[in-house]
């Protein structure tokens, strides 16, 4: 910094040398005038003529200069108030005044010269040298005068430059740690500018969007976050500032690189340096707290539908209190008589006939076998009667709760499609699938979802004639899937549509392929339960299509 100032200050001097400054010469006599020039034109300077003292003041006013030469005696303003004037004004109070006069040059006249503020007296005649060397004096000292304010300037200018680099270094050292803290922070941070394209985009935000920053930085925010949405908060954030205490949440919508929404909780504050406006975005993915508040609140809701049904139940209980009760105990004994009586005893012949068709007890011959196998697989039918009897009469009186878990699509078709293999090799069907959409979940009870498309794929091997089973999975709706399995097989007569949901209904040769004619009603029913709903369209001797559709979530409008 030092040699720069002294190098400026070389320049200031060479600069003051090669510009030439301005004398006054102010006489009413236009041949004095001439010779003032012709004296002073050694110097090199610039001379400028005043034939009055209103001349003299109009100079003053446009333009600087370095000595005055005032004659004495001239009309209207004389020297000395002509010199009495300039000395009044700020801008000309400090210009040296040299009076020169021919006859004005008792004590007196040199008394008031001084007393008006000149510099010197010098009466006519006069030595030219002496008068040269006198303004040369003053040009000389005038011209230090204004290096040494430019000087004064340059150094001026040099502090400013010095504190400038020092905040600016202070400010990076500050934005540097600014940075740091952004990018380790663990919520997204998305700076935006005046027209909303991303200045910043922290790791945590990589990670949230799926997307990296050198991809989004320069887009409009509108790429990853909802533009229409968002609109309200940076509105918010322009009248509030950047004050925390009047930060607002903001409950808006994310993309993620796969396209996917995805719920967000921002907090957004409006900052302006130098005229410049940005909003500063933090953001929080809520998708877990969202999906437990709304299972949350599904469970509410039905436990609140669930109290209405018990407020008006007990109304009408206690209106037919001794019916209901009768009712009610003649059902409690029809269930404690299948779970105990029936099953009991079931259980224990199919435990039986297990252990004699295992040899337990002794060699078997040919027909003891056959004649084992047939009761153990009666013995089996009327416990999957049993089980369904009481599935259907806990479906009817409410008893059924539902475990609300994600379901994956296709993965649980293919799941079941391994299970129900043995019977598909048994009646040498082939099994195939056709999934239209991109994978997904619903939020559904997984036993009860997979119970009723075991009961389709069950039914529609048994009843399919050994035709290939057609499973077509629909997963472009935004708020529901849909699933047909369809058989080729002898198809329903279309005067038993009707029937096919209703409760011990065996069609065709159903009760030698086996069945309960249960578990169509209970299908039936179960989807309901869900939110959801089966339906079935058949053509005789082409086969049938039974379709499930079940919302994304329960509780959801189809």
């Amino acid at each position: 910094m030092t040699a720069t100032l002294r190098e400026s200050a070389v320049e200031v001097e060479r600069t003051s040398r090669d510009e030439r400054v301005n004398i006054l010469l102010v006489d009413d006599r236009a041949e004095n005038l001439l010779a003032l020039e012709a004296i002073l034109e050694p110097l090199g300077e610039r001379t400028v003529r005043a034939h009055s003292g209103d001349e003299a003041l109009k100079c003053l006013l446009t333009e600087d200069f370095a000595v005055i030469l005032l004659d004495v005696q001239m009309p209207g303003l004389n020297g000395f108030e002509t010199a009495e004037l300039i000395k009044s004004r700020d801008r000309t109070r400090y210009i040296p005044i040299i009076f020169l006069t021919a006859i004005s040059k008792d004590e007196a006249y040199v008394f008031r010269g001084y007393s008006v503020g000149a510099v010197d007296y010098m009466s006519k005649p006069f030595q030219p040298d002496v008068l040269r060397s006198k303004v040369a004096v003053f040009v000389d000292l005038y011209r230090k005068q204004r290096q040494l304010k430019d000087q004064e300037r340059l150094l001026h200018e040099a502090a400013v430059r010095q504190i400038e680099l020092e905040h600016r270094a202070r400010f990076l050292a500050q934005e540097a740690r600014t940075a740091h803290i952004v990018s380790t922070a663990m919520d997204a941070i998305v700076v935006l500018d005046a027209e909303r394209r991303i200045d910043v985009f922290n790791a945590a935000a990589e990670r949230m969007f799926g997307r990296s920053a050198t991809d989004v930085i320069g887009n409009h925010v509108e790429q990853v976050i909802a533009d229409e949405q968002l609109d309200r908060a940076l509105t918010m954030a322009s009248e509030t500032g950047s004050d925390p205490n009047k930060a607002e949440l903001h409950s808006l919508t994310g993309y993620r690189s796969t396209g996917d929404e995805f719920p967000l909780e921002v907090s957004v504050s409006g900052l302006d340096v130098a005229g410049d406006r940005s909003y500063a975005i933090i953001a929080r993915d809520v998708t877990d707290r969202i999906r437990s508040e709304e299972a949350l609140r599904t469970q509410a809701d039905s436990l609140a539908r669930n109290a209405a049904e018990l407020r008006e139940l007990n109304k009408e209980l206690q209106e037919r209190q001794e019916e209901l009760e009768r009712a009610m105990t003649a059902r409690n004994r029809f269930y404690a008589s299948m779970s105990h009586e029936l099953r009991t005893p079931i259980n224990a012949i199919i435990g039986y006939n297990t252990l004699l068709l295992d040899h337990i007890y002794g060699p078997l011959n040919e027909k003891q076998t056959h004649g084992l196998q047939r009761t153990h697989k009666a013995a089996n039918h009327l416990l999957e009667l049993v089980n369904d009897v009481l599935d259907l009469s806990k479906i009817e009186a409410g008893k059924i709760e539902l475990t609300l878990q994600p379901v994956p699509f296709p993965g649980t078709i293919e799941d079941l499609f391994v299970t129900v293999r043995p019977l598909a090799d048994e009646h040498a069907t082939e099994l195939h699938l056709h999934v239209d959409g991109d994978a997904t979940t619903i939020i559904s009870d997984p036993r009860r979802v997979r119970q009723i498309l075991l009961n389709l794929l069950s039914n529609a091997i048994k009843f399919g004639r050994g035709h290939p089973i057609e499973v077509d999975l629909s997963l472009g709706a935004p708020d529901h899937i849909e699933v047909a399995v369809t058989d080729h097989g002898e198809g329903i007569e279309p005067d038993d549509l009707p029937r096919i949901f209703d409760e011990f209904v065996q069609l065709s040769n159903s009760q030698q392929l086996g069945g309960t004619g249960l578990g169509l009603p209970i299908s039936k029913r179960l989807a309901t339960l869900l939110g959801g709903e089966l339906r079935v369209t058949s053509e005789r001797g082409k086969g049938s299509t039974f379709r499930l559709k079940l919302p994304e979530r329960i509780g959801m409008e189809d």
